[in-house]
């Protein structure tokens, strides 16, 4: 009887050169620089969120300040900083008709003006606006929408802006005292 760590050196041999190939293909990825994106590093400890109260984009970025170490103050004076949403419209525009003139296809807007501004009230981001789309196609002959899609894409949306607002306050240089 054979023991199982017993290899045959032909069997040896092959599996260091598929360990020297694995390893070559490897070195370029390890080379290249990617990084998986982690958590950003705010500039400030405190944050004063306005947003409506209802609004689910608002639970979502101050959920997302909070994983990234900031603390969310329900005092305007007692921030480092104050994130002020001036605007959020949901907005649903036909873009394709079918040959029998009802709509095949739409586009989903999700427009946001929001800006960052410190203790003293100086702009660290000026108002600015953010228009996110996606494209929804109908399927259905009466050309209505599936209103599970369009949440769907609505909550995709304001993820995204979510992410590229939390991006963008990482870059914020406060202004010299």
């Amino acid at each position: 009887m054979v023991a199982a760590h017993a290899l045959n050196p032909h069997d040896r041999s092959r599996r260091r050169a598929l360990w020297a190939v694995g390893g070559l293909a490897l070195i370029p990825v390890a080379g290249c620089g990617f990084k998986p994106r982690g958590a950003a590093e705010l500039p400030f400890k405190s944050l004063f969120v306005s947003v409506p109260p209802a609004s689910q984009f608002g639970a979502e970025l101050k959920r997302t300040i909070r994983v990234n170490g900031v603390t969310i103050v329900e005092q305007r004076d007692a921030a480092e900083a104050r994130f002020e949403l001036q605007a959020e419209l949901p907005e649903r525009e036909i873009t394709a008709l079918s040959t029998s003139g009802r709509p095949r296809e739409y586009q989903l807007r999700l427009r946001l003006r929001w800006q960052v501004r410190d203790a003293k009230d100086q702009a660290l981001i000026p108002s600015t606006e953010m228009v996110l789309r996606r494209q929804i196609t109908v399927l259905d002959v009466q050309g209505i929408v599936n209103p599970e899609e369009e949440q769907l894409l609505y909550a995709d949306m304001r993820s995204d802006a979510v992410r590229q607002i939390v991006r963008r306050m990482s870059a914020v240089r406060k202004p010299a005292t």
